[in-house]
């Protein structure tokens, strides 16, 4: 499994808005100088974000960027599925299956790492990547 550039730069770019949490707006040209991140990108990477729920635009002089909620409250695997939708490992992990062979073998241990990635992503928090 291998994240997608997308997935890096949210989290990139909402880690600017963790660090800033509680302390107003923060301009989409801010997150981009701190995490060195093309603007044309993140703007639209953001826009997934709002959509999610995970972060709320401020329009306006002194506008930007804020998180939603607390960063103990938002985890990395809801930043990832914002932007490129539900984490699925394999074929057979979609739903419904996409995989031909109903009593594969391998299934249960493909269901098993599914889960425990989606386990591991959700309980990190972005307060927890500071």
């Amino acid at each position: 499994m291998k994240l997608s550039i997308a997935a890096e730069y949210a989290i990139r770019g909402i880690l600017v808005l963790t660090a800033e949490h509680g302390q107003g707006p923060v301009t989409l040209e801010a997150v981009c100088a701190r995490r060195k991140l093309p603007k044309q990108y993140l703007t639209k990477l953001f826009a997934n974000l709002a959509k999610a729920g995970l972060i709320h635009p401020v329009r306006g002089k002194g506008g930007g960027y804020t998180l939603t909620r607390a960063p103990e409250q938002i985890s990395l695997l809801q930043v990832i599925e914002a932007v490129e939708g539900p984490i699925i490992l394999n074929l057979c992990q979609h739903a419904p299956s996409q995989c031909p062979q109903d009593l594969c073998r391998i299934r249960p241990m493909w269901t098993d790492l599914q889960k425990t990635v989606r386990e591991k992503l959700a309980g990190m928090k972005l307060s927890e990547c500071m």
